[in-house]
């Protein structure tokens, strides 16, 4: 005979399944922020380095020698566009980005925690949807400038590596914001998840 007080099999089951699924979940979320410090992030500083290498001797070159490479400013313009592109991404992680938070501040002190918590998921759902949307149209835009060969006004570079460096820009704040929404949600719910990843890390207005 079962005690009163006993868990139900099923219902123990499902607690541990979705305890290993949370964890599971937490795990990947841990490995794609790593990635995307250490590969996208680091990767935009190095071209955003290079860039702004390029920037100062050219600045060099044009008042000292009096003379500049006829490639030098689109190598400075779109490597410096580029490496913004893919820090996007590392900002939406890490939900760094400039956020408008007087309203949600306000209904927060006045007590509708529970509406904070509703317009936040909401918000992340929005996001999801505009870079999801971004991402896929830019997918196309990148394949057809590929395909028509266009290059920039010094006629040295290819465009569309740049524009692929802000396809995938979008398409990893995608990614990050799926894992925002489930926290948002989960919140909303009443649980914590990635307690490590603060929700609001933003620059306040």
């Amino acid at each position: 005979m079962r005690e009163s007080g006993a868990l139900p099999h099923v219902t123990l089951r499902a607690i541990l399944g979705t305890e290993i699924m949370e964890a599971a979940i937490d795990r990947i979320y841990r490995v794609f922020r790593v990635g995307l410090h250490w590969i996208v992030g680091y990767g935009a500083a190095i071209i955003m380095l290079g860039g702004t290498g390029l920037a100062i001797l050219e600045i060099i070159r044009r008042y000292v020698f009096g003379s500049v490479y006829n490639w030098g400013q689109d190598a400075v313009t779109f490597f410096i566009a580029g490496s913004v592109f893919l820090f996007f991404a590392v900002t939406q992680a890490r939900r760094s980005h400039l956020a408008m938070t007087a309203l949600l501040e306000t209904l927060r002190d006045r007590g509708y925690v529970r509406t904070v918590l509703a317009l936040r998921a909401f918000i992340s759902a929005v996001s999801l949807a505009f870079f999801a949307t971004f991402a896929w149209w830019g997918t196309d835009a990148v394949a057809q400038t590929f395909a028509r060969g266009r290059v920039t006004q010094s006629m040295v570079f290819y465009v569309w590596p740049f524009q692929l460096c802000l396809a995938v820009g979008f398409a990893l704040m995608a990614v990050a914001t799926i894992f925002h929404l489930y926290q948002d949600v989960q919140a909303l719910r009443g649980k914590t998840v990635f307690p490590w990843a603060p929700v609001e890390e933003g620059l306040d207005i």
